[in-house]
């Protein structure tokens, strides 16, 4: 065992591919950097601009009435017209550098957007607002850095909102990345049968050394992520402390440190169900570009037909894009169905040890036909 980690280490360090996915990391992580800040990714005062927009289209869809208490407007438009104002003021306290009355006038806007949801001909303007679960993590977010008495507002080019803005957006990709790295990773080996009859060793075992490789490869990306964004130390360490809203069952809120955390122990769990998974599809297809075919189908069909989520809630492949589940995306589908990344995690937990024992009880004992 032993010596095939020895030598499975030795193929490695030449392996072209290692070094093309190390440099990809150090790319997105460095356009990453770029993009924020050519584009003013995370400038709360243009998405407020475009919330105001919204409410202008959603009271546009009334006729012009009264809108004060004693007008002859309906409910619902005094309080879209409510939300407006309260949404106005959020942009001149964005405008002012004045956090705290941004952030009061925002936990407002959240309540004011909360009553209209039983007002009646609401679905008129639901497109045009937040969802209730949206409006619901809005709400708990805002009304925490209120309580909090919070006096400035998170930088994305500082060292943790950089690495936070990234975990937030990292599951689908990184789902493709590791499944680009994996899709071949017995073919190189298949393609060259002296070295496969001589490791000394069972072949789950040389199977297990190559996972042990892989997955060693797998913690040094994810360690090159943290080291890649060591530039925007310059501008700045950031708040450990900084809260989050996520979906876990219900609206809650995280420290980002603990959000990094979540994302990172998802990325790894992830990476091993995605290697054992292309490790069968290697000696089953013997070949990389159907391994990476089956891959994707199973990847992209919940996200093209949302419809398959609610019919088979707990498909390991539910969980891949992690980003969405903790955002509760999957609540506001047309069907609403509950789940949440914790069942994910035992789910793809649960896949890894059927995964694991399919690999020992068949492939180890010729059952399936070896290159």
């Amino acid at each position: 065992m032993l010596r095939a980690l020895k030598v499975g280490l030795l193929i490695e360090r030449t392996n072209r591919k290692n070094l093309v996915a190390i440099l990809a990391v150090i790319v997105v992580m460095l356009g990453m950097m770029f993009f924020i800040k050519a584009q003013e990714v995370g400038q709360q005062l243009d998405e407020k601009k475009s919330d105001f927009y919204n409410g202008r289209a959603a009271l546009s869809k009334f006729q012009v009435k009264d809108a004060s208490e004693d007008g002859d407007g309906s409910d619902l438009f005094k309080n879209l017209t409510k939300q407006n104002r309260s949404i106005a003021l959020q942009i001149a306290a964005l405008t002012m550098d004045n956090y705290p009355m941004y952030y009061e006038a925002s936990m407002h806007t959240a309540e004011l957007r909360k009553e209209a949801f039983a007002m009646e001909d609401y679905d008129k303007v639901a497109n045009l607002l937040p969802t209730k679960l949206e409006n619901e993590l809005n709400y708990i977010y805002f009304k925490h850095l209120v309580d909090s008495e919070k006096q400035e507002i998170s930088d994305l080019s500082q060292y943790i909102p950089f690495l936070l803005y990234f975990f937030s957006i990292a599951g689908f990709g990184w789902y493709i990345f590791i499944s680009f790295y994996t899709s071949s990773i017995l073919l190189d080996d298949f393609e060259h049968t002296s070295l496969m009859k001589g490791y000394p060793v069972r072949f789950d075992q040389y199977i297990l050394s190559k996972c042990i490789i892989a997955f060693g490869y797998v913690l040094a990306f994810i360690a090159l992520i943290f080291i890649s964004a060591l530039p925007t130390l310059r501008n700045g360490f950031g708040d450990l402390s900084e809260p989050v809203r996520i979906f876990l069952g219900e609206p809650a809120i995280v420290s980002s440190i603990s959000y990094i955390g979540r994302a990172v122990l998802y990325m790894i769990v992830i990476s091993v169900f995605v290697m054992l998974l292309s490790i069968i599809l290697n000696v089953l297809l013997k070949n990389m570009y159907l391994t990476l075919f089956i891959h994707f189908i199973l990847f992209f069909l919940p996200i093209l037909f949302p419809r398959l989520i609610s019919m088979l809630p707990f498909n390991p492949f539910n969980f891949m894009s992690f980003n969405d589940i903790l955002s509760g995306l999957p609540v506001d589908l047309e069907k609403s169905t509950l789940i949440t990344m914790n069942q994910g995690l035992l789910i793809m937990i649960i896949c890894i040890v059927i995964m694991l024992f399919v690999i020992q009880r068949f492939f180890s004992t010729g059952k399936i036909k070896r290159a």
